[in-house]
């Protein structure tokens, strides 16, 4: 009989006349998997009753070590930190693969991840205790003990709340990269994502205590908690290594080719429509420049507006790369054509330019190249650390931390021995509708099934992925850290196969 944690897994994983067509052709191979990947949640077999924390701990750690190793092989994860709590102690701590592949460095206890989102839940248990504190208000104005506003509008100082920040209804936006400092809907009419509202956090939290952010943090959270390897500090330590990220050729090529085809596209459009309506014209070839010029630009703000300068260096340097080889591998397919005679005039004349068969044994050997290059999108690339570039203290990105550390946190989420029953009780039970069976909590996300409640909240970073998992009717959860951005699909099996329940814990 098959065991319940071997769960079976579905497969995962741009431009010109003749180009326009290999740009659809690129958009469905990257965009295609991705959406069949988000409708198949892969939930865990039924038979898993009570998931692993029913089975024996030996049982549980054997299986652990046979099933993820498998995974991470099979989604080209390098490294995996995961810790898993049951009863409210740590029954598992257990690390996978390597935190650096060039370096040849293995994941260990103490490798830090970069955790994104989660830090916002450990900035939001923060805040709590500053409101058992009476330094803060949940329902208050955040600029109520401003000196200067941190945002624009007076309006929306007056309106934007802790509450509304915690629960992702402030209307700040969710670029952290750029963060803009005004609403772009009402506060607290609806539920959007907002890394910014952290940033509003991490300010009015720095001005309220008189600290700077990490020196707050680690009073309130680090050292009572005992998460003696986190911090919000960019850059690594000694004591402490950080784990190099990883991400898929296609897609940081998807992050830049698509907003440069959409561009392209919706430049070349208006200019047929002006060159035969206004300038009575036909578009010939030399105008493409233009929409060419514009499409680069276009991306190239994309990318740096969306993901800050540091990840634009990376997308943009690998999109210039690719362009050079695949056009210097459609240069040699059409050499080869030409030796073979395919690409001379058929006519049995001599001609003047380029005649049709030669235009089209040009785009045919452009498309092949396309083709001949798409084993490599699947292939993993480091992400580079900018020297040059020193990241700022962020409580929406910047967080780094490890599997343990954030177990003894869901511990005393589940707990509340630290803040105390009432401040825990609020910050679990006041509760903003997100759809169908996910709400928000205060700092923490909740999936509420027809037979009991999960606590959860996913991280993302350039390269990474994690997943933290609480069931308090059990005292119990599961986290999980990877250093690859394909980690999340790996992060879901394990808590699903863990815990036991057939579910999905992101944002749909």
């Amino acid at each position: 009989m098959q065991k319940p944690w071997r769960c079976q897994t579905s497969p995962r994983g741009l431009s010109g006349r003749g180009g326009l067509a290999a740009v659809f052709f690129l958009a469905a191979v990257f965009l295609m998997p991705q959406a069949a990947r988000a409708a198949d949640p892969r939930p865990a077999d039924p038979r898993a009753e009570g998931g692993m924390l029913s089975w024996p701990r030996a049982d549980m750690v054997r299986a652990l070590g046979i099933f993820v190793p498998e995974r991470m092989k099979e989604l080209d994860v390098p490294g995996v930190g995961i810790a898993v709590v049951a009863d409210g102690e740590i029954v598992y701590s257990g690390t996978f693969g390597k935190a650096d592949k060039r370096a040849d460095a293995p994941v260990t206890p103490s490798t830090r991840f970069e955790a994104g989102e989660l830090g916002e839940a450990v900035a939001a248990y923060a805040a709590i205790s500053m409101v058992r504190d009476k330094l803060l208000f949940l329902d208050a104005p955040l600029s109520r003990d401003l000196p200067k506003p941190w945002l624009r509008d007076a309006g929306d100082n007056a309106r934007v709340t802790l509450r509304q920040v915690l629960t992702n209804t402030s209307g700040l936006g969710d670029n952290a990269a750029h963060p803009s400092h005004v609403t772009s809907f009402e506060p607290g009419s609806r539920f959007s994502h907002s890394g910014v509202g952290f940033l509003y956090l991490q300010h009015v939290m720095e001005v309220v205590s008189g600290q700077p952010f990490e020196e707050a943090m680690s009073q309130r959270a680090f050292k009572p908690l005992g998460m003696d390897t986190s911090s919000y500090l960019p850059g690594e330590e000694e004591h402490a290594p950080l784990a190099r990220g990883y991400v898929p050729v296609g897609f940081l090529l998807t992050s830049f080719y698509l907003p440069f085809a959409i561009s392209f596209i919706v430049i070349v459009t208006l200019l047929w429509a002006l060159s035969r309506f206004t300038l009575q014209r036909r578009v010939e070839p030399a105008d493409m420049i233009w929409p060419a010029a514009g499409g680069l630009l276009f991306a190239i703000g994309m990318v740096w507006w969306g993901l800050g300068v540091g990840a634009a260096f990376f997308v943009i340097g690998i999109a210039v790369f690719y362009a050079l080889g695949v056009s210097a591998l459609g240069a040699f397919f059409y050499y080869l054509a030409y030796i073979a005679g395919i690409a001379r005039s058929r006519d049995g004349f001599i001609d003047r330019g380029r005649g049709r068969p030669e235009s089209i044994v040009i785009a045919g050997a452009f498309v092949l190249a396309l083709v001949a290059s798409m084993p490599v999108f699947n292939h993993m690339l480091r992400v580079p650390v900018w020297p040059f570039l020193r990241e700022s203290v962020s409580a929406a990105s910047s967080f780094r931390t490890t599997a343990p550390d954030m177990a003894r946190f869901m511990i005393e989420i589940m707990d509340g021995r630290q803040m105390g029953p009432k401040m825990q009780a609020r910050m679990l039970n006041e509760r903003v509708p997100v759809e169908g069976p996910y709400f928000w909590c205060l700092g923490l996300g909740l999936r509420q099934d027809r037979d009991h409640e999960t606590l959860w909240t996913r991280g993302s970073a350039t390269g990474f992925e994690s997943l933290m998992v609480m069931d308090p009717s059990r005292r119990a959860g599961v986290v999980v850290l990877t250093n690859s951005r394909e980690g999340a699909a790996l992060a879901q099996d394990v808590a699903r196969n863990v815990l036991g329940i057939e579910a999905v814990w992101s944002l749909p």
